[in-house]
């Protein structure tokens, strides 16, 4: 697989995020994904299958609002996989906030995500001021 089309995966991935549509994010998905958001989390976070991730993104969507924006390069490997570093606005009990986040996914030979590995600690999110909320 060639890096562009990583890249270009990951950077639909984002925008079917920043929609709040999780039947386009999981459309990109391979039918036995394994998801990891965040990795090392607790029971639940960690889900397997195309439509156990999309009634996990749905649910994370509709409670958080994310609007993730890059922050760096997408880097890929010759062995199919690729890192995303973004920053992620989403709300938390109420207050908008926003959390660095990177994201490890390997890719299968149909071009389809077959893991998403999300790097966050929820204790590093930070409170955004009102002034400069995304719309």
């Amino acid at each position: 697989m060639r890096a562009r089309d990583m890249q270009m995966i990951l950077d639909r991935y984002l925008e079917a995020v920043r929609q709040l549509d999780a039947d386009d994010a999981t459309a990109l998905m391979a039918e036995n994904v394994s998801v990891e958001d965040p990795v090392g989390g607790p029971p639940g976070t960690h889900v397997v299958g195309r439509e156990a991730v999309r009634s996990f993104f749905r649910k994370g969507f509709e409670r958080s609002r994310p609007h993730p924006r890059r922050t760096g390069p997408i880097r890929t490997t010759h062995g199919q996989e690729a890192a995303m570093p973004f920053l992620l606005e989403l709300d938390l009990n109420g207050v908008r906030s926003e959390l660095d986040v990177i994201d490890v996914v390997a890719f299968n030979e149909a071009g389809e995500i077959k893991s998403l590995r999300a790097f966050w600690d929820l204790r590093s999110a930070r409170a955004i001021p009102s002034e400069s909320k995304t719309p």
